[in-house]
């Protein structure tokens, strides 16, 4: 058997810890960085669920979420003096149940100019609120006020917005446009059928229109005097002379 060196474990040893001791660094460098890309990642990706979690609650409960006010200014609360009713006291239900019908009719219809001059969409509408056969429903019917936003009161011809809508504010359908009226045509009579061997009947001459005699000339009534002709005149003779020439 051969017999190792008496330093060469040592060397080994001193030579090995040397190694690890110029790795070590690098190795530390290495693990920091790849833990640190690890921990963004995870970072990230929990932040996109986070958005995505609010994403579907906001979907699933639209209420639930507060709006944003597009209001600035301060609020001047009004007295009895400058306090106008605009509209009466209602169900609470019929008021949402109008402002779903305009955010409806308002999603769909996407012309810029329908609502040209407007401060907001609504400022050209009117909202009625009725109660119908179905329960549990209200019928919201919009109407055209466009003289409100400049021009005239109505810019559609064939304006027709009504829809079944919950208490809730849950739109359930929307009313189909009702039916052009029907134009009234004046029909030729027609003749009455004849049967096979009747013979029509002959028409038929009016008589003849009667004769109105004519009167006769009227008599010289017996009590008027028949009319005289003057007699002739009798000359008148010479007078006589008695005593003679």
């Amino acid at each position: 058997m051969t017999q190792e060196p008496a330093g060469f474990p040592l060397v080994t040893v001193r030579h090995a810890e040397t190694t690890a001791s110029a790795l070590a660094p690098n190795a530390a460098r290495n693990l920091c960085g790849c833990c640190a890309s690890r921990c963004q990642a995870r970072t990230q990706e929990r932040k996109m669920i986070k958005a995505y979690a609010l994403a579907g609650l906001a979907a699933v409960f639209p209420r639930c979420v507060v709006p944003a006010t597009d209001w600035k200014g301060k609020v001047e609360w009004p007295d009895e003096h400058s306090a106008k009713l605009v509209v009466p006291s209602v169900e609470a239900g019929a008021t949402l149940a109008a402002a779903a019908a305009i955010r409806e009719m308002v999603k769909t219809n996407t012309d810029p100019r329908l609502f040209r001059g407007c401060s907001s969409p609504e400022q050209g509408l009117d909202v009625a609120v009725f109660s119908g056969p179905t329960p549990g429903l209200y019928y919201v019917k919009l109407n055209q006020r466009f003289n409100r936003c400049g021009g005239p009161r109505g810019r559609v011809l064939d304006w027709w917005y009504v829809y079944a809508v919950t208490p809730q504010g849950e739109v359930v359908a929307a009313a189909p446009p009702p039916p052009p009226p029907a134009e009234q045509t004046q029909t030729p009579a027609t003749p009455p059928s004849k049967a096979e061997g009747d013979t029509p009947a002959p028409a038929q001459i009016p008589p003849p229109a009667p004769e109105v005699p004519t009167p006769p000339p009227a008599a010289a009534s017996p009590a008027s005097p028949p009319p005289t002709t003057p007699a002739p005149a009798t000359p008148i003779p010479d007078p006589v002379n008695p005593k003679g020439p």
